[in-house]
């Protein structure tokens, strides 16, 4: 396997059930060597248009939160490939605007109404400081929270109550289960089109009797399902309008993954959107912004509504994207975020046993030795707001524990080269492009 081999997201599977493990193994551009002319020019030299002015996008640089290792780890890093190399990646990446309206004057109505949907009674409504609305509903122990500046929310079951989800009830099947949490999206109007394009994946919960969630060998074992739903983002986007437009699409297509194509409308009429998508990356890998935790369902919930009765819990973070990217802009060579890794200055954002539980609260582990076998690319989506969706390296593979047993990892790396980015640019031809800027990827 190389370091940036196009793969995909995969789950691994128990001997009974689905044990996610969430690798991020992301498609990524492959190809040896792309002439200029057939590259659009802003992929050639990147434009930096998403601010006027350098300053202002250096002040949103990632910053990416880390988990711990325990006193004594060894930052140890080997690097594992087929061909020993690092091969292509894009030298100039898409950035995405995120579109934060802020918080609207009718804020609190608006939470009120979406509370109504979720089956609690708007009128009820408290205060929790400045910044949140909640909503507990005594006569099936849940709790909604809203965030007033966006209205994100979280909605939860207190599972230490005896009742508060029926005992022994059958589970829906897994396509019962996401058919439900789509539903549950969908009738509240938060079910958003980039959504809706990639296949929701499950995973297993056990309840403790505190109330406390851990993963399911198999669905026999399982009290809950929770439903993650998923979203990607565009790296290249051509326009259909541009000269060589379709040459381009398919001289890419022949060494890239497929692209997917939409519409927009422009000054000069409906046109296509060429677009080479790779997937959105979370804070917590195994647990993206939307989630909905579905069960038998609930005879104590008084709503009409079917998908309410069958969903006990919710995280509901949606930042959203402006349909075109912002501007393009500079990364820096993986084998930099391979450095920047082994001088342990890395994120490290997912770390457990093989086939280990990825539900439970991440506790620090001692490691003797990290094996790195992967360098992927994709974007990173935290659960604060943020005003753009930036690249970020995943750095993959296996950890060795103290205890000799074997795990896997994955670190983040912010991936546009801060460094060099500048001032905005306008781009009116190709030829316009700097001669020195080189090929649309390097070797």
């Amino acid at each position: 396997m190389t370091l940036t081999q196009a793969a995909y997201w995969t789950r691994r599977f128990g001997v009974l059930g689905i044990i996610v493990v969430a690798v991020f193994i992301i498609s990524v551009i492959v190809i040896l060597s792309l002439p200029s002319k057939n590259a659009p020019s802003e992929y050639l030299q990147a434009n930096f248009a998403c601010t006027e002015f350098k300053d202002e996008f250096l002040a949103n640089k990632l910053s990416i939160p880390s988990l711990s290792l325990s006193a004594g780890s060894d930052l140890v890093f080997e690097i594992e490939t087929v061909t020993g190399k690092i091969d292509s990646l894009p030298r100039i990446i898409n950035v995405h605007k995120i579109n934060n309206l802020g918080q609207s004057l009718n804020s609190q109505g608006e939470a009120k109404t979406l509370a109504g949907k979720l089956g609690f009674n708007p009128d009820e409504i408290q205060r929790r400081g400045s910044a949140e609305y909640v909503w507990f509903n005594s006569s099936n122990f849940k709790t909604l929270v809203i965030q007033a500046r966006n209205l994100n929310f979280t909605l939860t079951t207190d599972f230490s109550k005896p009742t508060s989800i029926p005992s022994n009830a059958q589970l829906p099947s897994d396509n019962q289960a996401i058919t439900l949490a789509t539903s549950f999206l969908k009738t509240k109007g938060l079910l958003i089109e980039d959504y809706i394009q990639q296949t929701p994946q499950v995973t297993y919960i056990n309840i403790a009797p505190d109330g406390s969630f851990s993963q399911a060998r198999s669905k026999v074992e399982a009290e809950l399902i929770r439903v993650d739903f998923y979203r990607k983002a565009s790296m290249i986007s051509i326009r259909s309008d541009l000269g060589g437009a379709e040459d381009m699409k398919n001289e890419l297509e022949k060494k890239l993954f497929q692209s997917t194509t939409t519409s927009m409308l422009t000054d000069k009429g409906r046109i296509d959107m060429y677009n080479f998508d790779t997937i959105v990356a979370f804070q917590n890998p195994n647990l993206p912004n939307v989630s909905v935790y579905v069960g038998a369902p609930n005879p104590l919930e008084a709503s009409s509504d079917t998908s309410n009765k069958s969903v006990y819990a919710a995280n509901f973070t949606y930042w959203p994207i402006e349909p075109l990217p912002c501007g393009t802009y500079p990364l820096i060579p993986p084998a930099t975020a391979i450095e920047v890794v082994q001088a342990g200055k890395g994120s490290l954002a997912y770390l457990n046993d093989k086939n280990g539980d990825d539900v439970v609260p991440y506790t620090p582990r001692k490691v003797r030795k990290f094996t790195i076998y992967t360098v992927t690319i994709g974007y990173y989506e935290p659960t604060a707001e943020q005003d753009y969706l930036q690249p970020v390296y995943i750095v993959s593979g296996e950890a060795t524990f103290d205890t000799g047993v074997i795990g896997t990892f994955h670190y983040y790396v912010p991936a546009i080269d801060y460094a060099n980015v500048g001032d905005k640019i306008v781009i009116k031809d190709p030829q316009e492009v700097d001669p020195d800027a080189g090929t649309f990827l390097d070797n």
